[in-house]
């Protein structure tokens, strides 16, 4: 009996791995994007880049972040981004640790506006407006 449970357990283990390979194929790789991000014109020297599909006009898929370093980013640690319409959501911080934030204090509130991503790999830059530190 033992036998045969074993042998239920490995053609189950086959069967969803053939499962799941057959949709990790190569063409559905996602982009990467990388690129600088600036406040004010100056680069950020923190902080994080969001990029969530734009569910009202109309796209979907999963949601990427990207750390930002010295004012640059790059989603290839994300496994990429979805093409399409997003809403992109920038936070920075001044990269001075705090004993609350490791990443220091923010720069300005965070920055959301909708951007459309290409649908292959690409260098986008994003510049924070000093504007945006009115809002909120």
């Amino acid at each position: 009996m033992n036998t045969q449970l074993l042998q239920i357990c490995r053609a189950s283990t086959l069967w969803t791995a053939a499962i799941m390979l057959a949709g990790c194929g190569g063409s559905t790789s996602m982009p990467h994007l990388s690129g600088k991000v600036t406040y004010d014109g100056q680069p950020v020297p923190a902080g994080t880049i969001m990029f969530a599909p734009d569910t009202q006009a109309g796209n979907s898929g999963p949601g990427s972040l990207a750390v930002i370093r010295n004012g640059e980013y790059d989603t290839r640690e994300s496994l990429g981004v979805a093409s399409g319409p997003h809403v992109v959501r920038i936070e920075g911080f001044d990269a001075v640790a705090t004993r609350d934030n490791p990443d220091g204090m923010p720069l300005f509130p965070a920055y959301q506006f909708h951007h459309d991503l290409p649908q292959s790999s690409d260098t986008i830059d994003f510049d924070v407006p000093k504007s945006n530190a009115k809002q909120k």
